[in-house]
C-alpha cells in the first residue's frame, strides 16, 4: 500500500500568520504614536502663536494710546496707566488697567473695554508693576515700560514718547 502525501502549498501557516500580525501591530502602534505627536505639536504651535499674537495686539494698542500723549501717569501700584491725549477730545483720558486676568481700556467716561481674549489671561510680572513711566533724562525722551505675562510667557515693551 502506497501513501501519497499531499502537501498543501496554498495559504499561510499559523506561525507565518502570527509573525505578520506582530509586524502589522508594531507598524500600527508606531503610526498611532507618530500621529499623536504630530497633533500634539500642532496644538502647542497654535497656542504659542495665539499667545504671541495676543501680546503683539496689546503692545500695539498701548502704543496707539501713547501716540500723541501730552501726559502719562502710572499708578503707584503699577496696575493703572492714565494717558492724556487732547486730540481725542471727550474720549480723553485713556485709562488702561491690568487687573490680574485682563487688560482693559476706558475712553473718557465710557465703560471699560477688555483688550485681551478669555483664552489668554493677562497677568502682571512677578514685581507686580505692569506700567511704569521714566521721565526724560540725558537727552532721551520720557518712556513708558509695559510688562505683563500671558500664560506664563513674559512680554516687555518700552515706548519712547516724543512731545
Amino acid at each position: 500500500m502506497q501513501y501519497h502525501s499531499q502537501k498543501n502549498t496554498r495559504g499561510f501557516t499559523l506561525m507565518e500568520t502570527l509573525i505578520y500580525i506582530a509586524i502589522f501591530s508594531i507598524l500600527m502602534s508606531g503610526a498611532v504614536v507618530g500621529s499623536y505627536n504630530l497633533l500634539e505639536g500642532g496644538s502647542r504651535n497654535m497656542t504659542a502663536t495665539g499667545i504671541q499674537e495676543e501680546g503683539t495686539f496689546l503692545n500695539r494698542k498701548i502704543n496707539w494710546a501713547l501716540t500723541g500723549a501730552t501726559a502719562t501717569v502710572a499708578s503707584p501700584s503699577g496696575t493703572t496707566l492714565t494717558i492724556t491725549r487732547p486730540d481725542l477730545g471727550s474720549q480723553s483720558p485713556l485709562v488702561i488697567i491690568g487687573n490680574g486676568t485682563s487688560m482693559t481700556i476706558t475712553r473718557g467716561a465710557s465703560t471699560p473695554i477688555v483688550l485681551n481674549s478669555d483664552r489668554f489671561p493677562v497677568a502682571g510680572p512677578s514685581s507686580g508693576h505692569m506700567f511704569s513711566i521714566q521721565p526724560a533724562a540725558a537727552g532721551r525722551p520720557s518712556s513708558a515700560t509695559v510688562s505683563f505675562q500671558i500664560l506664563g510667557k513674559p512680554f516687555l515693551f518700552r515706548t519712547y514718547m516724543r512731545q
